[in-house]
């Protein structure tokens, strides 16, 4: 009896462990996209935090037309540097982002979220990310346009 029942608290504590850590993985993976994604890329934000947010061989995947192809993350990066230069003081409504799911599996997650200006849905985001050197990178991304 008395092996059973520390059997059971032994399983509840690790249980209880495992949720405690990807539970602190989902928060470290929402801050990381905060500031990398939204901010960085959506808010006028410092485009150094998107460049340690995203790892190097990162690749958004595009649909148009029924054709898909691919921005790198210095290709995308490029092309947010050069609209802001064009536009230096566009004025507009912060984005924020509503976490529909993250799922995490050891080393990699999924995320999937809808990006918001007010009221509007933007975007739905499909981002994929690996933990490496104890650090999450946002690798993937597929999107829907609203």
């Amino acid at each position: 009896m008395r092996k059973t029942i520390v059997s059971t608290l032994f399983m509840m504590v690790m249980t209880l462990g495992l949720v405690g850590a990807n539970g602190q993985d989902a928060d470290s993976i929402k801050q990381l996209i905060n500031i990398a994604y939204v901010e960085g890329i959506h808010n006028q934000g410092n485009l150094n935090d998107t460049r340690n947010g995203f790892h190097p061989a990162f690749q958004m995947f595009v649909l148009r037309n029924g054709v898909v192809s691919t921005v790198s993350i210095d290709q995308w990066i490029q092309r947010i540097e050069q609209g802001r230069s064009r536009n230096p003081n566009t004025a507009t409504e912060r984005a924020s982002a509503r976490y529909l799911s993250i799922d995490i599996a050891g080393e990699a997650a999924s995320v999937k979220l809808e990006l918001h200006r007010g009221d509007q849905v933007l975007f739905t985001d499909y981002l994929l990310l690996y933990r490496l050197n104890g650090q999450w990178k946002i690798v993937s991304k597929a999107y829907q346009v609203h």
